[in-house]
């Protein structure tokens, strides 16, 4: 990832998984599921993402999409240095960072 900007966009979509930002009732709707599981991911989209991503004006969500899918086909990105940022609240850790940002984005473009 090469510009702040671009780090920041990106982490502010995932904080809604973040440990340090999501209050104790949201922890427990992550509790099983399984963040190496492109399912349920999505799930997780669907419950924490969605309610504030769609509150978000047109422009900005398909500037997040955009951005969210020219990263994931960027072959050099690794992801380390956007999860080296945040702790997610799921019950073990990320695997394939590039598959769970995968899994995001279809769950994000699901629902568009």
């Amino acid at each position: 990832m090469k510009a702040k900007q671009e780090i920041f966009d990106l982490l502010s979509v995932l904080k809604v998984f973040d440990v340090n930002y999501v209050s104790h009732e949201d922890c427990l709707k992550l509790h099983g599921l399984n963040v190496n599981q492109s399912e349920d991911v999505v799930k997780a989209v669907r419950t924490l993402l969605l309610p504030e991503f769609n509150t978000y004006p047109q422009g900005s969500r398909q500037r997040l999409i955009a951005l969210l899918s020219a990263t994931i086909l960027d072959s050099s990105e690794d992801f380390s240095i956007l999860f080296d940022r945040i702790e997610l609240a799921f019950d073990n850790e990320v695997i394939d960072k590039r598959a769970f940002m995968s899994a995001l984005l279809v769950g994000i473009e699901s629902a568009s």
